[in-house]
């Protein structure tokens, strides 16, 4: 691990070293570009998450602060949203970005541990040991882990912050930091890479502290999981800092701890703090999903710890998701305890020879300690994602002891050599073909299963994403087998309850909804789905349903009002009727879903059910001029001409220049026999809406009626422009020509009309009859 120096200037082999780390990184990882995003929490994350992809909007960013999550991390909410701006839907450019943070990382890693220990190639393997680990596939390879890979990053930084605090700190008060050659805490001599000196004039300390508290409020607003970092900063300390001797335990000890723990309040406040709030935001998001007493709790952490230094030393079997026993074998339990208790005795031995063991191997218990699941969140007895940041300080256990050992002779210094690169290109080689395992969730999720034994939550979302590809069969399989293995599986209970109701089994899916509400009544996903089968069935419970859901989330109501639009000016009415029906169980008091379903009831030819949505949405919004207008329009239809034009007067008070308002006004003036008022209106409709189809074809009928075709023959030709398509539109212009006296011109629009559409109904005779008139 330590080579001999090379001849190139310090500053430039660190830009090389750095330059290698970060390359190598980005083309390890590059596999995973190509991959799409995955249905597990890519959807919550990104894909459906209608916040993320509004950008960086006012309501966006502050939902980035104070939404419902199962964490509370808004610099992990914006770094999506830049994402969602920067590449949309393309997944590749939201693989990219986590890579870039990854080895962004890696080079931090490098100039950190370097900065503290001033081991410069041991540092250097150290960072591509932690980068090029397949450990790290799952948080760099996961969209959704965007988190670790940030939360790491500012991870690094505070280290880094607050070793020049210390330093700068210790300086003021005539402390040293710089080793000695005869201290014993003091790293081997390696290659010098320009690591940076003790200033001769320290600088004022307080400003790094600040540095060191933004960087960790960062690092907690992109993963809470940092919550503990105060503690690994203490540890720090004691080495490489050398700011705590616990060599001897005496009374001078005891209070120089003190006063290093003060350091720390600030810090631990903020830990609380955000500590406090994930807590009360995964009770509230129905997190704690594995009911397990504390010694089961324990129990597992303790052999956790065990399976994450097995992992690390022998990456074979990773997963997305490690099962849960419960309960594990009291010899598996005891096994692992006496590991832990073993290591931690060797390192508390050590602590004066090899401060740095102790160092890093509490460091790797005090930064997991969050994952360790003694307040259970989430299904999984581990997880690769939970190393990223700790396994720093295991390597540091690791690599800073074997590191001296390896360096007394020259043979054993290139037989390091020869290994660190064969551990690394085996450590790479491994990452490649892990990566693999998350081209899509059902490669993902059967890897699962096939390197795991009883994995109901394995099964389970294999199930649901099966579902998904509507191999419905094969869901209902892997949804029973989760089943049996776990009857609170809720994820299973939702898949087999989506495939019964697929499979018309609406009863029994029904009830399978409701198993999944009683475990976790806050599940508006199942009672969506639940709502909506229940009304399609015209159940009155479904109003219960969606209604509670709306409340919840009434960007659900949007979504469906927007879709029923799209149907409706698609000319898809009953569709978009659907949509609107399922927005006003969602919200009964949503004027615009009343709106919408008044257009498409109208286009169905269910006029006074139309006329019924449209009041319903002016009982709920008097100044609604889009629904005064299409109501005003009902009642011209029905002969109704006073009412609509108090309609379409209303409308004009709230929005002047609504050009179908003043349609609809010249209509009803027309109707009412006020010519003049109607030619107004009408000239104020074109005025207002030069390019649209609807209002020069309006305009052109009313001069039609009146005989004055010249004007309408103008008007029919500007539509046509606007809209060349519509045959009946030309059909139209062609009576106008022919009535002016310009036959000719008539006949051709004729045709062009029965080009586009030939059934249009006795044009053809028409044409045929004057055609032969025409020729006599």
């Amino acid at each position: 691990m330590s080579l001999s120096p090379p001849t190139v200037r310090p500053s430039l082999l660190t830009a090389a070293v750095c330059c290698v780390l970060f390359a190598c990184t980005v083309l390890l990882f590059s596999r995973g570009l190509s991959y799409d995003f995955s249905n597990y929490d890519d959807p919550a994350f990104v894909t459906n998450n209608v916040h993320v992809q509004a950008g960086f909007t006012k309501e966006s960013l502050a939902w980035a602060f104070t939404g419902q999550a199962d964490y509370w991390h808004p610099l992990t909410w914006l770094s999506h949203m830049l994402d969602w701006q920067l590449w949309r839907d393309n997944a590749g450019g939201h693989h990219l970005t986590s890579v870039l943070w990854h080895a962004l990382n890696a080079v931090l890693a490098f100039l950190v541990l370097r900065r503290l220990t001033g081991a410069p190639w041991t540092s250097a393997f150290a960072a591509a040991l932690f980068a090029w680990h397949p450990l790290r596939v799952e948080s760099v390879v996961w969209i959704t882990e965007r988190k670790d890979v940030m939360s790491g990053c500012f991870f690094l930084l505070t280290l880094w912050a607050f070793a020049a605090y210390a330093q700068r700190r210790d300086a003021h008060s005539g402390r040293s930091l710089r080793p000695s050659q005869t201290d014993p805490h003091a790293v081997p001599a390696e290659a010098h890479l320009g690591a940076p000196s003790i200033p001769s004039a320290p600088a004022r300390p307080w400003p790094f502290y600040l540095l060191t508290l933004g960087l960790f409020l960062a690092g907690l607003m992109c993963k809470p999981m940092l919550v503990t970092l105060p503690g690994v900063l203490f540890l720090l300390n004691v080495w490489p800092l050398r700011r705590l001797d616990l060599s001897v335990l005496d009374r001078a000890m005891w209070r120089r701890t003190g006063q290093l723990l003060l350091e720390q309040v600030p810090l631990l406040a903020l830990s609380l703090a955000i500590a406090t709030v994930t807590v009360l935001m995964q009770q509230t998001q129905g997190a704690f999903v594995l009911d397990l007493p504390f010694g089961a709790r324990l129990g597992n952490a303790v052999v956790s710890i065990a399976r994450y230094l097995g992992k690390f030393l022998w990456p074979a079997n990773l997963t997305v998701c490690y099962p849960h026993p419960g309960h594990w074998p009291w010899l598996v339990i005891m096994g692992a305890t006496a590991l832990v208790v073993v290591v931690t005795a060797v390192a508390w031995w050590q602590r004066r020879a090899r401060p740095w063991v102790l160092v890093g191997w509490a460091g790797f218990l005090v930064a997991l300690l969050p994952a360790l699941g003694l307040i259970q969140v989430g299904f999984q007895a581990m997880a690769d994602r939970y190393t990223y940041a700790p396994i720093l300080l295991l390597q540091l256990a690791l690599l800073w002891t074997l590191a001296p050992l390896l360096a007394a002779r020259p043979f054993a210094r290139k037989t390091a050599a020869v290994t660190a690169v064969a551990v690394l290109l085996g450590g790479a080689i491994r990452t490649w073909e892990q990566q693999a395992v998350w081209r899509d969730p059902t490669t993902l999720f059967r890897h699962a299963l096939a390197v795991t034994e009883r994995n109901e939550v394995g099964h389970a979302l294999l199930a649901y994403t099966l579902a998904t590809q509507s191999e419905l069969e094969e869901a209902a399989i892997h949804s029973r087998r989760a089943l049996e293995l776990n009857p609170r599986n809720r994820t299973a209970l939702f898949t087999l309850a989506s495939v019964l109701e697929r499979q018309g089994h609406a009863g029994d899916a029904a009830e399978l909804y409701r198993r999944v509400l009683e475990l976790n009544p806050k599940d508006s996903d199942t009672e969506y789905r639940l709502g909506l089968l229940l009304l399609r069935q015209r159940d009155p419970g479904a109003q219960q349903h969606l209604h509670a859901v709306g409340q919840r989330h009434p960007e659900l109501v949007q979504q469906r009002i927007a879709e029923g639009m799209d149907h409706t000016l698609h000319g898809r009415a009953h569709l978009g009727l659907a949509q609107f029906e399922v927005a006003l169980a969602l919200n009964p008091d949503e004027p615009a879903a009343h709106f919408g379903a008044g257009l498409a009831l109208a286009q169905l030819d269910r006029d006074d059910d139309a006329i019924t949505a449209h009041r319903n949405a002016l009982r709920l919004r008097a100044d609604y001029p889009e629904a005064h207008t299409e109501l005003g329009l009902l009642l011209l239809s029905r002969g109704e001409p006073a009412e609509a034009e108090t309609h379409f007067r209303a409308a004009l008070r709230s929005a002047p220049e609504l050009a179908t308002a003043h349609l609809g006004l010249a209509r009803a003036a027309e109707q009412l026999g006020r010519a003049d008022e109607a030619t107004a209106s009408f000239t104020r409709a074109v005025e207002l809406a030069p390019d649209s189809p609807l209002v020069q074809r309006t305009a052109a009928q009313a001069f039609a009626r009146r005989q004055q075709f010249a004007a309408a023959v103008e008007h029919y030709q500007r539509a046509i422009e606007l809209q060349p398509q519509d045959a009946a539109l030309r059909a139209e212009l062609g009576y106008a020509l022919i009535l002016s006296g310009r036959r000719a011109d008539g006949i051709a629009a004729w045709k062009a009309a029965l080009a586009l559409d030939p059934t249009l109904p006795g044009l053809r005779e028409r044409l045929d009859r004057l055609e032969r008139t025409e020729a006599r």
